[in-house]
């Protein structure tokens, strides 16, 4: 198989706006969901003197670091989960005459980087300036294995430009804690180092580790083997690793190979007394391979993944590079074991810790569930493991039942220090609610919603039960939800959140919804669930209180949120955003002014009924007090203004949210992608300029495409079908691939697509 490059796949250096190198590090990240390796100089390894911040990144390998409060009160989160940096894995040295780049300070400039996201293989070229003088290039191509997920791949070639020499190329990794350079002042960043322990495994005929770590008591194995031409050995400090010396001349490349076998994750016990056998397994993944086999079975699985999930725009190629590497950023950050999702900076930064957050369900999950739903389900899993980790946090903060699931986290712990704008966010719990029902509706996965989703949506309802009461308000008795942070973190600890109150009533739906199918099963008799007690969720959800202002005919972010203070952000300094890193909480708290969208989310995921005069009166409010600083605003608000016919502002929202990474426009993508907008902006594509409607009685489209472009192509999954749709200014095409079919709505008619009619093109 040989796969031609395609332009519109290539992430060129030439072509981007910023060449700053910690930007450049995330951009040309690569990963595979199981590990991601951030872009470097592979000299640097873990010399301080250089400045970058390389490694190595295991979705899931994380230790504790305890937190320190001024004062600290009952069951705050003892300790952080921190994604811990092991060894860059890229790193080379390399020996030119006596001049050693581990010792002396070698010069490497950056003459290309390109990455083809078709194949997931990044090719760079760095010229190399020795101290005396001596320049050679130094050329890099790499990749993490989609086929093989614990392999990563790379080669080096060496090209000397003005001399004839001995060159030494040695490769060993004797140190586990990577070192970095860089400074940040950004409460979203957490520089936090690793603390781990590397024991090397003598006797395996290639360099091999235990890597572990101290208070998690995680372990992991790691080896990696040599092109032929290269010499295992140990050095003077008993590491192993491999070498070579060769005579190198002016203007003839050398290439030297290797692949990484990069284990699962153990607990520490398991990983020292099953270490040979967990070994002999990764031995396989890499014997008897080579770079370039491994590459091309890795592209395969790449040319799968674009043949279901690309999105193709006409007349906009700009965008369209931006939406693929979207789609390719979010890819290479998917869990696939069911015990871990996506990192909310993917597998490309330790910012935020390497947590998981709301931002997977809500943001992210909905293109895997709609292009690849058995993707979806790992990652839902991943929730079904910590269910009983936040049944019990439900217990220790004092209710009797439900789960309360962890605002942020790795193990399933909660790890938010900052509990106002963190545990606060209650909303969670109904968020992955959402997504299991979200996930059911798209798929049918009985067995799914049987084992695992119905629980969840059981313990979750109870939670809000327990969370909630009931109070008069306005005369007539109210369930409410007091004292929680809505997705609007400008706004902490509010009563009745209109988005925390919507999710929760569907959430409380949705157990008598279920109901039925499995009374009198084992799952029942399990979860102890009366026909009392779901009468109750039934109540309450109608009785549900959703703040609302009639004067001015908008739907209230909170009970009493008009009552705040007012400001015009058009006299804020621009200096001054984001916000949160200028201004006190209390002085954002006590105001109308929005970080992301609110309310504006829940007309988004709850489109039944869908009233124009209605989103059009939230949006006018909303929009001119939301300062955007969340990544995840613009491409919401997006598909609202798509939706009310707000063309201009629509398309200038959706292109600054689909450019987030590549053209920095939050200016910390140094510190990893922004995974959450990543899927934010395919949400903007499909539920917006597409028309797409979820949660309605059967699925809807309603074009309405910008008049940037021809065309737009994707395809989706649909129960036990897969669907082509190209649109145009004026006509859907609408293609069955596969399955039985089924009926939908398109540009306000019915219609059925069946095999007997698997096409039909239809003008509006």
């Amino acid at each position: 198989m040989r796969i031609e490059q395609n332009p519109e796949f290539q992430i060129h250096l030439q072509k981007l706006q910023s060449k700053e190198p910690l930007f450049l590090e995330t951009i040309y990240s690569v990963g595979n969901g199981h590990i991601g390796v951030r872009d470097s100089n592979p000299l640097q390894g873990n010399n301080p003197n250089y400045v970058g911040t390389p490694g190595l990144f295991v979705n899931g390998f994380y230790d504790y670091y305890p937190y320190k409060y001024g004062e600290k009160y009952p069951n705050y989160p003892e300790n952080n989960q921190v994604i811990n940096r092991l060894f860059d894995p890229r790193f080379i040295r390399i020996i030119v005459g006596d001049e050693d780049s581990a010792v002396d300070s070698f010069d490497v400039e950056t003459v290309d980087k390109n990455l083809d996201m078709q194949t997931g293989m990044l090719h760079e070229i760095f010229a190399v300036t020795t101290p005396e003088g001596k320049i050679f290039n130094l050329i890099v191509q790499s990749f993490a294995s989609l086929q093989e997920l614990n392999v990563y791949g790379i080669r080096y070639g060496i090209v000397p430009v003005n001399f004839d020499d001995n060159v030494e190329i040695i490769k060993v990794h004797d140190y586990v804690n990577q070192a970095t350079n860089q400074v940040a002042n950004d409460v979203r960043v957490d520089d936090v180092k690793g603390n781990m322990q590397l024991d090397f495994i003598d006797d395996n005929g290639q360099p091999s580790y235990l890597i572990t770590t101290y208070k998690s008591q995680q372990g992991l194995i790691l080896t990696f083997q040599a092109s032929e031409q290269m010499d295992y050995f140990k050095d003077d400090t008993n590491h192993w690793g491999y070498r070579t010396k060769y005579f190198a001349k002016k203007g003839t490349q050398k290439e030297f190979e290797f692949l990484f076998s990069i284990g699962d994750i153990h607990p520490l016990v398991n990983a020292r007394m099953y270490a040979d056998q967990y070994l002999s397994a990764l031995n396989e993944k890499v014997r008897d391979t080579n770079f370039d086999s491994e590459l091309m079975a890795s592209a395969q699985v790449w040319q799968t993944f674009w043949l279901h999930s690309d999105v193709k725009i006409g007349g906009d190629p700009e965008v369209q590079l931006c939406i693929r590497f979207n789609l390719f950023s979010l890819n290479q950050s998917a869990g696939r074991n069911e015990m871990t999702t996506i990192p909310a900076k993917g597998l490309t930064g330790n910012g935020y810790g390497g947590h998981y957050f709301w931002d997977t369900e809500i943001f992210m999950l909905p293109f895997f569930t709609y292009t690849q739903p058995e993707l979806a389900k790992k990652m839902l899993i991943y929730r079904y493991h910590t269910l009983d980790i936040a049944l019990k946090q439900a217990t220790q903060l004092g209710l009797k039942k439900g789960a309360w699931f962890a605002w942020q986290t790795i193990n399933g712990y909660d790890a938010s220090a900052y509990w106002p704008a963190g545990l606060a966010q209650v909303h969670i719990n109904a968020d992955i609610a959402f997504a299991i029902e979200q996930y059911y509706e798209v798929t049918g996965d009985d067995e799914f919603l049987s084992n695992y989703g119905y629980e969840i949506i059981v313990e979750t309802a109870r939670f809000f039960m327990e969370y909630g009461n009931y109070a008069d308000i306005e005369g007539k008795r109210r369930f409410v939800i007091d004292r929680v942070t809505g997705p609007d973190e400008y706004s902490a600890v509010v009563d009745n959140n209109y988005f925390t109150n919507h999710m929760a009533k569907f959430n409380l739906r949705m157990v008598a919804k279920y109901a039925e199918r499995f009374e009198n099963t084992e799952l029942s008799r399990k979860l102890n669930l009366s026909a009392e007690e779901i009468d109750k969720m039934t109540q309450a959800a109608n009785d549900m209180y959703l703040p609302f202002d009639k004067e001015k005919n908008i739907k209230l972010q909170y009970q009493n949120f008009n009552q705040m203070a007012e400001v015009n952000l058009k006299n804020v300094d621009t200096s001054k955003f984001p916000m949160l890193l200028h201004f006190h909480p209390l002085m954002l708290y006590r105001t109308q002014v929005n970080k992301q969208a609110d309310v504006i989310m829940s007309d988004i995921l709850f489109p039944q009924g869908f009233d124009f005069e209605q989103l059009k009166s939230n949006y006018e409010f909303y929009e001119p007090i939301t300062t955007h600083d969340s990544s995840l605003s613009k491409a919401m608000f997006a598909i609202a203004a798509t939706r009310i016919h707000k063309d201009a502002e629509a398309y200038r929202f959706f292109s600054q949210a689909v450019q987030t990474d590549l053209q920095n426009s939050h200016h910390n993508t140094a510190n990893g992608i922004h995974a959450g907008s990543l899927g934010a902006a395919w949400e903007g594509i499909f539920y917006g300029f597409a028309g797409v409607v979820n949660n309605a009685e059967y699925f809807t489209v309603n074009p309405r495409l910008p008049e940037q472009w021809n065309s737009l192509q994707f395809r989706f999954h649909l129960y036990d079908s897969e669907y082509r749709f190209t649109i145009y200014e004026h006509e859907i095409i609408v293609e069955l691939l596969s399955g039985k079919g089924t009926k939908m709505k398109l540009a306000g008619s019915d219609y059925n697509i069946t095999k007997e009619e698997p096409k039909q093109e239809i003008k509006y």
